[in-house]
Parts: structure tokens; C-alpha cells; sequence
């Protein structure tokens, strides 16, 4: 029998982490399959929905055309939150990593809200996360653009969307591909190739790795 000890990270040793968890995530280009999609789909009518959180999108998609559904690190919000608003991430980090020593960071650089002064936290999913007007406006614009598309030929992509949180992209494109009249699925996930029966010849599924795919689509387009 063994036993172990283990002590809860301080504050300043959390945001130790965090400042280089983010500014790895900031620092880093878009990367090459959101490139090969971004070439692929450029000139359609398109609206990308996501779940991920590591900026990739903002860097490969305007603003206008996307809804981060789960938030993002490019933003912080605070951790009670008092206010409806999200701040840039990226000066608390440059002055967090500036003034690091070791594996800590200094307490007074620990982001703190400028309305009541508590923690800010990054703009991710959790159990305080803020689904204020940014996120509301980012639903809105995905609502609308399939709304006003409804009755016109519709693609739903489901591209590498895993099964934990099923309601948020696989669920939702099942019961739209069922409804609208001129609507198909296609999933493409390297672990599964099974569309769902229901849909029929509504639905396709792929399975194969998803940047090979988009790399050999991109080439034969070109």
C-alpha cells in the first residue's frame, strides 16, 4: 500500500500554467486543415459552428461567419461574472509571463476584473461560464443562417465532432437533415463511418483522418 500527498496549485502557479497554455495557443497559425477547409469552402455560402476553444477559427474565419459555441481562450471573462463582457487575453498574458519567476507568476499580475476586482477566467465552458451578448450573438447568427437557408440545398458537414457534448453539433444537424426538405449530412471522423438509419439517403458518413482528407480535396481543386 502506498500513500500520496498531494497539495492544491495556488493561484499564481494556475496562471503559471495558463500564460503559456494560452500564449502557445495565441502564438500559434492557423493550421493546415482549417486552411485546406477555408480554401475548399471560400466561395460558398457557408457558416461554421465549433465546439473547439484554441482560436483556431477566429485566425481562419471572419467573424461574422462562425459561432463558438463553447467560448475561446482568445478571451477572458470574470469568474462570478458580474458584467457581460469578455477581455482581450492576450496583454494579461504578456504581463504574466514577463514577470514569471519559476513556475509562478506574480500575485499582482494574477487578471483580476476591473468592475469587482475577482478573478478573471478564461472564456470557456465550465460552470461559470458566461453565455452573455457575444455568445448570444454568435447562436444568432448560426440560427439565422440556417433559418433563412431552410428551403434552399443545404450541406450539414460534420467534420471530427467527437460524442461529449452530442446536443451541441451531432443531434441538432440529424433533426435539421430529418426536417428540411433539401438538406444532407455528411460526418466525416476518423473513429466511425456509420450515418444515422433514420436519415437514410440523407446521410453519408466517412471515416478517414481529416486532414488527409481536406489536403487530397484541396489539391484535386486545384
Amino acid at each position: 500500500m502506498a500513500a500520496f500527498i498531494t497539495s492544491t496549485p495556488s493561484l499564481e502557479q494556475q496562471w503559471a500554467y495558463y500564460a503559456r497554455y494560452i500564449d502557445f495557443m495565441l502564438r500559434e497559425p492557423a493550421s493546415q486543415p482549417y486552411l485546406d477547409l477555408r480554401f475548399l469552402i471560400d466561395h460558398k455560402d457557408y457558416f461554421i459552428l465549433s465546439t473547439n476553444v484554441d482560436t483556431q477559427v477566429e485566425k481562419t474565419f471572419p467573424a461574422e461567419r462562425t459561432c463558438n459555441y463553447q467560448g475561446s481562450f482568445v478571451h477572458l471573462q470574470c469568474k462570478q461574472p458580474c458584467c457581460d463582457e469578455l477581455f482581450d487575453a492576450s496583454p494579461y498574458v504578456e504581463r504574466m509571463l514577463a514577470g514569471m519567476a519559476g513556475f509562478e507568476v506574480r500575485s499582482e499580475d494574477v487578471p483580476r476584473c476591473p468592475h469587482c476586482g475577482w478573478q478573471l477566467v478564461p472564456w470557456v465552458r465550465d460552470d461559470t461560464f458566461l453565455e452573455g451578448s457575444a455568445w448570444h450573438e454568435g447562436v444568432e447568427r448560426y440560427e439565422n443562417f440556417v433559418r433563412e437557408r431552410r428551403d434552399s440545398r443545404l450541406l450539414f458537414l460534420e467534420l471530427s465532432v467527437g460524442e461529449m457534448t452530442p446536443g451541441i453539433i451531432t443531434l441538432p444537424f440529424w433533426s435539421m437533415t430529418a426536417k428540411m426538405p433539401n438538406a444532407h449530412l455528411l460526418s466525416v471522423n476518423i473513429s466511425g463511418d456509420s450515418a444515422p438509419l433514420q436519415l437514410g439517403s440523407k446521410a453519408e458518413a466517412i471515416r478517414a483522418d481529416l486532414g488527409a482528407l481536406l489536403s487530397a480535396a484541396r489539391t484535386g481543386g486545384e
